[in-house]
């Protein structure tokens, strides 16, 4: 017998298990070989063992000059990134979009939530770039007027397996220099629970949310660092199961700043901050227990002499910690560098045309849209 023919032959569970310990791309293409290989890619059973197994890989939202985004995903090694992407998607053209910017909410499990920017409302999808399906939200009939904030989180309840999209809404007086809220007239929090035509009222809003971040989500909460109208930062948490919002220990004691410069993100199984409010020296602070304020430990100072030196206006995201120290970062819309934990120094990295970008780390997952939301109202591209 071929080694094709006994790799045919084999029994079907050590098939699966065999197929879904192989990169996303790679599996998408052994859906080709043979009619009883794409039944057992397609069952639910096999979605969620390959998900169990699968590596992140770097995600790369480019938004282009001429209007439209592509996003780019590339894979780790032990030292960096592969300098070709492994997948690529046009966004706009893939998702229907006409006009207006789109951008990243989160994504958990292979499921991604997309913005798309408007005047007065926003569009949000929830789309899977491997298995290309995706579905319209609905529209939550509230007119965005002036000033106001949006922002959002994508989250999931780890007790009833429901994916769930939070919207938090400001209208009010803000400093045009620092975006700081002066006064709130309006503050509202929906929810909407994916596979359900409604948005829920959430009146509890603690807070001013600045739109410049969305809630990374951790443990089963959202985080978003949070201004209190005095300028005072903190980090509000948002129980996904629950829907409901409660105080979270900063590292810091409720500092005021003239520009808010932290952000937040999970790293290496952590919570973790990082502050760019500096002019030479970017600070991470790593959360080593989940929810105690003690455990915040600040893990890396950075300089950023020479080549970021100045005053900074923008937030800095810590991506990945390499077990070599090096550390892979984002300055907001702009680039990806590499903090190099032996020379001391921050590398540029090239990933594609020099375009405005976010990032995000996503896993590949063959998780259906169609297990959540009616199959009616499920597109593929």
């Amino acid at each position: 017998m071929s080694d094709e023919g006994f790799l045919m032959n084999l029994p079907s569970h050590i098939i699966v298990e065999i197929l879904s310990s192989l990169p996303a791309i790679t599996v998408i293409n052994c859906k080709l070989v043979c009619k009883k290989w794409l039944s057992l890619i397609s069952t639910p059973e096999f979605a969620k063992l390959h998900l169990f197994k699968s590596n992140p890989v770097l995600g790369v939202f480019q938004h282009k000059p001429g209007g439209g985004e592509v996003c780019r995903l590339f894979e780790f090694d032990h030292h960096g990134i592969h300098s070709d992407p492994v997948f690529k998607f046009e966004v706009s053209v893939s998702l229907c979009i006409s006009h207006g910017a789109t951008g990243c909410v989160g994504s958990i499990n292979g499921l991604v939530c997309l913005r798309n920017f408007g005047h007065e409302y926003d569009a949000l999808y929830i789309c899977n770039p491997i298995t290309r399906e995706y579905v319209n939200l609905p529209f939550l009939d509230r007119a965005f007027e002036n000033p106001s904030q949006v922002t959002y989180g994508f989250g999931l309840s780890t007790i009833s397996g429901k994916y769930k999209v939070v919207r938090i809404f400001h209208e009010g007086a803000n400093d045009p220099t620092t975006g700081a809220w002066l006064s709130i007239s309006r503050s509202e929090c929906h929810v909407h629970t994916l596979g359900t035509n409604s948005w829920r009222d959430i009146r509890d809003v603690p807070f001013g949310y600045s739109c410049r971040s969305v809630g990374p989500f951790f443990n089963g909460n959202l985080h978003w660092v949070i201004q209190d109208l005095e300028g005072s930062e903190l980090i509000s948490c948002f129980d996904v199961q629950k829907e409901s919002f409660h105080p979270f220990p900063p590292p810091f004691p409720g500092e005021r700043h003239k520009r808010s410069l932290h952000s937040l993100g999970v790293v290496a199984g952590c919570l973790c901050l990082c502050d760019n409010t500096s002019d030479s020296e970017i600070v991470l602070w790593v959360m080593k227990e989940y929810g105690v304020k003690k455990s915040w430990i600040r893990e890396f100072i950075i300089s950023k002499v020479p080549d970021f030196a100045g005053p900074a206006y923008e937030m800095v995201y810590a991506l990945k910690f390499f077990e070599n120290g090096d550390i892979l970062l984002t300055l907001e819309d702009h680039c990806l560098f590499f903090y190099r934990n032996q020379s001391e120094t921050l590398q540029k990295v090239e990933a594609g045309p020099n375009y405005t970008i976010q990032t995000m780390l996503y896993v590949p997952s063959f998780v259906s849209v169609k297990d959540f939301v009616l199959t009616e109202n499920v597109r593929v591209f």
